[in-house]
């Protein structure tokens, strides 16, 4: 087994390329505009927190599914720039099956972003894949919840099988995100991981007004043991374990807002490093909303380096 400090942190999920236009106001349709700038950057909620661990100094890996596209190319060499691992990701040839694009339009003015992802037909990461990893280097599993509930559940049941095998040093924890209203049957795995991150999005769904409520009520549907943390955008953030006091975080803005694409999931990975080091609850949330609101004025996650001391 890979020494503790060793082991790394996986996130499960999507990777995809954002095609980014930076506007001076977000354009009227059917009109003629010129962008400010344009890039790619390599997108997805488990890479971006992928991105975010790595620049905290953080060993990590990311494991999810591949087309060998003319895209391919452009992915692989930015995950080796950031030192992200991804040698047990799933690749699959090109043809019906193409890479993941999105299209992300910032307005300057107010740094917000819109989407437009087309998710191609990528396929999900299998269980068969999953059941191939060696656990005894991980100390931590991520999954975006965005795969099968029965593929999820083979592999959370996989880490779970591990963790019974060894000491409670050598356990995988496990997180989940829930961040796509749609998904709400998603829900009966909360009682089978340790942290659930919950979007603003898909707490209002299901009914809650604010960060406050959301984690207290659902922390119900967690283990015994489990904690649920939920960023409420410009509110906040807030958690709750099954055993604890409620612990809440305002924001911390820039000074000057460049980007809110990626915020989120800047907040999730800032979270899951810091509890990975047993910061408690409360301080991680905390430390989890200064780095998303330093992200915030950054154009990408580089410059998120070295920001551990922040804890």
């Amino acid at each position: 087994m890979a020494a503790a400090d060793e082991r790394r942190v996986m996130c499960v999920g999507l990777c995809c390329v954002d095609i980014v236009s930076i506007v001076q106001s977000f354009p009227v349709e059917d009109s003629d505009q010129r962008s400010l700038d344009y890039y790619w950057q390599r997108g997805g909620n488990a890479s971006n927190s992928s991105s975010v661990l790595s620049m905290l100094g953080c060993p990590v890996e990311f494991m999810g599914t591949f087309v060998k596209s003319p895209e391919y190319g452009f992915l692989a060499k930015d995950f080796k720039a950031f030192n992200i691992s991804t040698d047990n990701c799933a690749v699959y040839e090109e043809g019906s099956v193409k890479c993941p694009v999105a299209i992300v339009i910032v307005n300057q003015q107010t740094g917000s972003r819109t989407i437009m992802a087309a998710l191609n037909n990528i396929a999900e990461l299998q269980y068969e894949d999953f059941e191939k990893v060696s656990l005894q280097n991980y100390k931590w599993i991520h999954f975006e919840g965005r795969n099968t509930v029965e593929n999820l559940t083979q592999m959370i049941q996989c880490i779970q099988r591990y963790n019974d095998s060894v000491s409670a040093e050598a356990n995988v924890r496990i997180s989940l995100e829930l961040e796509k209203t749609r998904r709400s049957d998603l829900i009966p795995l909360m009682s089978e991981v340790d942290f659930v991150f919950v979007s603003k999005e898909f707490a209002a769904a299901q009914g809650y007004s604010n960060k406050e409520e959301a984690v207290s009520g659902m922390v119900h549907k967690c283990k015994q043991g489990g904690t649920v943390i939920c960023a409420w955008g410009e509110d906040g953030a807030a958690a709750k374990s099954t055993s604890g006091d409620l612990k809440t975080s305002p924001i911390f803005p820039p000074k000057t807002l460049v980007d809110t694409l990626g915020a989120g999931d800047t907040f999730n990975g800032a979270t899951i490093f810091a509890l990975s080091r047993d910061i408690p609850l409360g301080d991680a949330v905390t430390f989890g909303c200064k780095i998303a609101g330093a992200k915030c004025g950054l154009v990408g996650y580089r410059g998120l380096q070295g920001l551990q001391s922040m804890l």
